[in-house]
């Protein structure tokens, strides 16, 4: 059979079930490879970690011609707008579950072809919801699964580490304090934010500072101390873009560099930095986490721009942790890995479905000279109550607060 005998009708079916066919040229896709690449000091050469890759994504152009073609070109654009996962059958690649994804472009020829429309639109090619939709209230269950986390971490820390001797608790205790103070210096503004946070926040530390001797030998009572130290800042009320920051750049500063990967073989005291960093890295995604379910999102970027900086912590994390198992010739055993991925994933779910309902970014470019109080009640409907929103999202300064000048750019959501 020839590779022309080979092509199949192009055809889109919508979430609600409506199934349209239509015409087309050249076709195309795309995909992309998810690896990271790490550099190490004492080794040539570069490690990929290859961690699959995304979903396909299908660029296609829709041609419709014919007596009716405005009317089925309307049908497809309707459909097109439709929420929810529909099925793409691709005249090449075969039979696809996507999403309509991005811009969606329509063209009608109305003059050089008369009877023609044309509706550009990318299929991106989903698995579905990956995470879990909550069916209770999401901030108890967040909060349960945080909880649950806690307990795991310091009951896995409480194994692993090795401080039975006078020398590994005083290695130990000088790294512990070094990351302590780190986590004191980047989280103490984010807490003096509000009083009772700050008080709670300062309260812990000191007290972890005060019996520190103690704890040492005590690894279970310490790890869980750390988790809550570090998570008492994320309940302050302040951007939730500055307290994400916060918790992102301890990470980093965990994961990164020439000692963040321990040197090879197994030995207790590289064991127990390791599992001391560990302990940190992991209570920092969930200070993210924290953040986020205490945050009122009103803006549908925003709640997906938590999410995908959530996950991209975790995602790090866990190659980091991944690493250094490897170097150690140590096995993770997971309980603290699975409760903290079981609360990314239920916030995920949470953000993602929330962010449906929530108010989107759109772009117009003004043809003429504006008044700010005229484009806000315009695209508004009124102007006290969005006025100041309207100049902070715009970045406007000096002469554009009086007038916008024609082809100015303007951000409003809706």
């Amino acid at each position: 059979m020839p590779w022309n005998d080979r092509i199949k009708e192009a055809a889109y079916t919508s979430p609600s079930g409506t199934r349209i066919t239509f015409n087309y040229e050249d076709v195309s896709k795309s995909i992309e490879k998810k690896t990271s690449a790490f550099e190490f000091p004492d080794a040539n050469g570069t490690y990929i970690q290859d961690l699959g890759h995304t979903g396909r994504r299908y660029p296609f152009r829709a041609i419709f011609w014919g007596d009716n073609y405005d009317l089925e070109l309307n049908i497809f654009e309707n459909l097109l707008l439709e929420t929810g996962q529909g099925v793409f059958e691709h005249p090449i690649y075969g039979t696809i579950d996507v999403v309509p994804f991005g811009e969606i472009t329509r063209r009608d020829d109305l003059k050089t072809a008369s009877n023609q429309g044309i509706i550009e639109v990318t299929f991106f090619e989903t698995i579905g919801i990956v995470y879990p939709i909550s069916q209770t209230e999401p901030s108890n269950e967040v909060l349960n699964a945080v909880l649950e986390f806690n307990n795991a971490v310091a009951n896995e820390f409480n194994e692993k580490t090795d401080l039975d001797t006078t020398v590994e608790q005083s290695f130990f205790k000088s790294r512990y304090q070094a990351v302590l103070d780190s986590a004191k210096t980047n989280l103490q503004s984010i807490a003096d934010t509000e009083k009772e946070v700050e008080k709670q926040f300062n309260s812990i530390v000191d007290s972890i500072n005060g019996g520190i001797d103690i704890l040492v030998r005590d690894p279970l009572t310490l790890a869980f101390q750390t988790s809550i130290f570090i998570q008492s800042p994320a309940r302050a009320a302040t951007a939730i873009i500055d307290r994400l920051t916060a918790y992102g750049n301890l990470i980093d500063e965990l994961i990164t560099g020439d000692d963040a990967v321990l040197s090879q073989g197994y030995n207790s005291v590289n064991s127990n930095i390791f599992h001391n960093n560990d302990l940190f890295a992991m209570s920092y995604i969930t200070g993210s986490i924290i953040s986020s379910i205490n945050t009122e999102f009103n803006l549908k970027t925003d709640a997906i721009s938590a999410a995908e900086t959530i996950i991209s912590q975790f995602d790090s994390v866990v190659a980091w942790r991944d690493l250094n198992y490897t170097s150690l010739s140590e096995i993770d055993t997971g309980e603290a890995y699975q409760k903290l991925q079981e609360a990314v994933a239920i916030l995920a779910g949470y953000l993602v479905q929330l962010s449906f309902f929530l108010k989107q970014e759109r772009n117009i470019v003004i043809d003429r000279p504006r008044s700010i109080i005229d484009l806000v009640a315009e695209l508004y409907g009124e102007v006290d109550e969005q006025l100041d929103f309207f100049i902070n999202s715009n970045d406007l300064t000096g002469s554009e607060i009086i007038e916008l000048p024609a082809g100015r750019k303007i951000v409003y959501y809706v």
